[in-house]
């Protein structure tokens, strides 16, 4: 989702700062600071800011405001997304996985007006688990037989193929990597690629 198919760090970035306001905790997180721990699990993020002890409370806040406040706000959807997702599901069945909360994907999804479009989604906030082992269970619960993973981040790359699946960078994202199976340089290069294949 995040650096994939949109960039909505501005409005993680405002939610956290309401978090740290309402505890009267003197942080104020900028885009760069949640910037480089993209694709990170949210919990492993938190705690690069406060102290342990707060971050179970500061979650738990953040979980209250992200229903209103990502679905007010959203985020910036990369070009070609939403026609991308829509031809493609004419020939796939789509899956979304991410390390966020477990609200944050079906917002997302609702926000860039895919619902008809994506057959489940599984996040960190789920299961608290890896996403290779996210990616396993979207397998096992789908029968999925030939899957790949489409990610920004050499994170994903390695969840990927930790996974035993094939790993697709989106090289316009928030992260690097010179481990890949096939690279795109935008979400349309992705479409032509595999709807080519199908029509």
């Amino acid at each position: 989702m995040d650096g994939t198919m949109w960039d909505a760090i501005d409005t993680y970035a405002s939610i956290w700062n309401m978090a740290f306001e309402q505890e009267g905790i003197d942080l104020h997180i900028t885009r760069d600071d949640l910037l480089s721990h993209i694709g990170t699990p949210i919990d492993d993020i938190m705690r690069q800011f406060v102290p342990c002890e707060d971050v179970k409370r500061l979650l738990s806040i953040i979980a209250t405001l992200v229903p209103t406040e990502l679905a007010r706000k959203g985020g910036i959807l990369y070009e070609g997304v939403q026609e991308g997702v829509a031809r493609l599901a004419k020939h796939y069945k789509l899956f979304m996985l991410s390390n966020c909360d477990e609200l944050e994907l079906p917002i997302f999804v609702h926000f860039a007006g895919l619902d008809n479009y994506i057959t489940d989604t599984l996040a960190y906030g789920n299961t608290r688990q890896p996403k290779a082992e996210n990616i396993r269970l979207l397998m096992q619960r789908h029968g999925i037989q030939h899957p790949i993973y489409v990610g920004d981040t050499d994170g994903d790359c390695r969840e990927a193929h930790r996974a035993g699946i094939p790993f697709v960078w989106m090289s316009y994202g928030f992260g690097t990597t010179n481990d890949y199976d096939l690279r795109f340089d935008s979400f349309s290069e992705l479409t032509q690629h595999f709807t080519h294949i199908k029509e």
